[in-house]
């Protein structure tokens, strides 16, 4: 390993009892929360899930005859320092391009979706281009500040994402909660598809696997899949710092994400999943979910 994951990255329980990363799919916990500005929380995401992750079973959604632990590794918890944004977002470009680097490709589990510019970044930066950004949540984030007099934070990196590492393709599956500013934005982007939460539940399956293939297979450049679990209706994942109604259902949500890593495949560089928050997570419930998702990524990568 290279300095910087031996300086920055450390952790007491590995996820479902994984080894410490030697071989397989890395996953790299960023607990970062520097900008939330509703329900603060999603910092201790990484270390709740590892350490209750002991006492779920191992079992992804679909039966694929594979064995998803097999194919994982743990780099345990990047050490970063608590608000100070840009000094982060640093900190995880050059911690995941070294991921990335060694073994190809990374899972990253937040923490705030701010984390995502950092990674977009590394990808960039380890590939020598940046290609598609695929953005599964309930909200745009791409607003211009937020809040006022903040110009970067979980509800605008969308923006620094399109300013800095300029994205072939911006594909965003699942908002439903956007203001004025946020969908001209987008809508006025040239190289960006939209498909709302209403949208994706009145496809059928293969309508909408061929609507991601044919934008995936559009550019030829590396993937970033980036989840912020908040897409998922808060009757499955209460624990989040901005709630929506009328979200996706899981299984919703799993045709979205096997449609990406099927058709993206070898071009996923990074895969995020994002804004978890015990701390407003009732009874833990969101829990389950949660380690569903792990596996199913797993599973389909």
């Amino acid at each position: 390993m290279s300095n910087d994951i031996n300086f920055y990255v450390s952790s007491q329980y590995t996820l479902f009892g994984i080894p410490r990363c030697g071989s397989g799919i890395p996953i790299l916990g960023v607990p970062i929360e520097d900008t939330v500005s509703f329900r603060p929380g999603t910092r201790f995401a990484p270390g709740v899930i590892r350490s209750w992750s002991q006492y779920f079973e191992f079992t992804p959604t679909e039966d694929l005859g594979i064995d998803v632990l097999n194919k994982a590794c743990d780099l345990g918890d990047l050490t970063l320092l608590q608000g100070i944004v840009n000094v982060n977002m640093e900190r995880i470009r050059s911690v995941v391009k070294e991921v990335i680097n060694k073994w190809g490709r990374v899972i990253s589990i937040g923490g705030e979706h701010t984390m995502s510019l950092g990674v977009a970044r590394a990808v960039s930066d380890s590939q020598g281009s940046y290609g598609i950004y695929v953005h599964v949540d309930a909200h745009l984030d791409s607003r211009e500040e937020w809040p006022v007099g903040q110009s970067l934070s979980h509800a605008t990196f969308v923006r620094h994402i399109v300013n800095s590492v300029n994205p072939q393709l911006l594909l965003f599956l699942g908002p439903r909660v956007y203001d004025k500013e946020e969908i001209s934005f987008v809508r006025d982007l040239d190289n960006s598809m939209l498909l709302l939460t209403r949208d994706i539940k009145l496809m059928e399956s293969y309508e909408l696997r061929n609507v991601i293939r044919d934008s995936l297979g559009s550019y030829p450049g590396p993937i970033h899949l980036s989840i912020d679990v908040d897409v998922l209706d808060p009757s499955i994942m209460p624990g989040v710092g901005n709630p929506e109604g009328f979200g996706l259902s899981y299984g919703e949500l799993l045709r979205v994400i096997r449609a990406v890593l099927d058709y993206g495949g070898f071009r996923v560089k990074a895969v995020d999943l994002v804004e978890y928050s015990p701390p407003n997570d009732p009874g833990l419930m969101s829990l389950p979910a949660m380690a569903r998702l792990i596996l199913d990524v797993l599973n389909y990568l």
